[in-house]
């Protein structure tokens, strides 16, 4: 069974949305993983909520019985000048640490269920 998850990702603030039930969840951090400069100050904590959320989304029982999920990330805030090589490592290293067997940035505007899909079976730039 596929599953595709779309986290959208603001300061302190994760939105995943799992297309195939379209359950969400969604999480605040506190402590804040944001700080003043980068979307994601700290590293450990946000990676520790992001798997909060797959598992909330997708339960231990239902990750034995399918694919690993295909995670769309979209950053909503500090995106000035566009993402650092540093940032976008961040980023995808947060969905790799999530269990993701494929991870996407997508900057722009929010996407709809088909728009997640189609930025996922992209080829790579």
């Amino acid at each position: 069974m596929l599953n595709t998850l779309y986290l959208r990702i603001a300061c302190n603030h994760l939105h995943m949305l799992h297309l195939e039930s379209s359950r969400e969840v969604e999480i605040r951090a506190e402590p804040p993983f944001s700080n003043s400069r980068l979307l994601v100050a700290d590293f450990s904590l946000a990676e520790r909520l992001l798997k909060q959320a797959v598992q909330a989304l997708l339960p231990k029982r239902f990750l034995r019985l399918s694919l690993a999920p295909r995670l769309l990330i979209q950053p909503l805030e500090r995106l000035e000048g566009g993402l650092s090589m540093v940032e976008e490592r961040i980023l995808m290293e947060l969905g790799l640490g999530s269990g993701a067997r494929k991870v996407r940035l997508y900057i722009g505007e929010p996407l709809d269920a088909d728009g997640v899909r189609a930025q996922l079976e992209r080829p790579c730039a």
